[in-house]
């Protein structure tokens, strides 16, 4: 247990020798100064340690989606884009195995900032039938003149698990088209990936042009 004591080095609040001094209850007190905590290595902060790790190494993989979808969000919260993506995916992490080894949730992984507004719509599972290409069928736009557009844009982004690598879609598909598709890098051939969506606002939208929709889970496979 540390020793308290009153201030021994007048009125100031910091460290000071082997001591640290600071405010508590309108006295300066004191307490022996500890350099190391007692145990740096924990359970609960290997594990967090884990999955900081995870979600730090596929921000960086989603650097450039995360500019186009959390930039503006992340600046308004007064903090970064990777600080924001792992604040919001902490818990689509878990820990698992014997080696206490941390494994995203991807079905859970969030793309775009919480609360996005934009109506999603439904997608059917992605196909990896086409060689280098990953398509995935809009079963319903959900078009609503009241609160959405036609034209609002549909993106897909893919996600290579084994690369740590991810590309997106130029949005060119719409809520009224009947498909999103994205080619992927030919060096991405045999190699597991994982596959979100999202919307963006039309820019010629009546609504909001900045909205985005929550993030779509389309599915997974292994690239032809």
């Amino acid at each position: 247990m540390a020793k308290v004591y009153t201030g021994a080095y007048g009125t100031f609040k910091n460290r000071f020798k082997d001591a640290v001094q600071y405010k508590w209850r309108g006295i300066i007190v004191g307490r022996e100064y500890n350099d190391s905590p007692a145990n740096p290595n924990t359970a609960k902060q290997k594990e967090s340690r884990a999955k900081f790790k995870l979600l730090s190494s596929m921000a960086a993989a989603l650097k450039t989606v995360l500019r186009f979808t959390l930039q503006d969000y992340a600046v308004s919260k007064k903090t970064t884009l990777s600080g924001q993506f792992l604040k919001q995916n902490y818990g689509a992490v878990t820990i698992i195995g014997q080696d206490r080894h941390a494994e995203a949730d991807y079905e859970e992984i969030a793309l775009t900032a919480p609360k996005s507004a934009l109506t999603p719509v439904s997608l059917g599972e992605a196909s990896f039938s086409t060689p280098k290409r990953v398509v995935v069928p809009i079963e319903n736009g959900y078009i609503d003149t009241n609160v959405n557009s036609a034209s609002d844009r549909v993106f897909l982004v893919v996600y290579n698990t084994v690369l740590g690598l991810a590309v997106m879609s130029d949005g060119s598909a719409t809520r009224s088209d009947s498909e999103a598709k994205l080619d992927v890098p030919g060096n991405w051939q045999g190699d597991y990936v994982e596959v979100w969506a999202f919307l963006k606002a039309a820019d010629n939208t009546p609504h909001d042009p900045k909205a985005f929709s929550a993030t779509l889970y389309a599915g997974t496979g292994t690239i032809a």
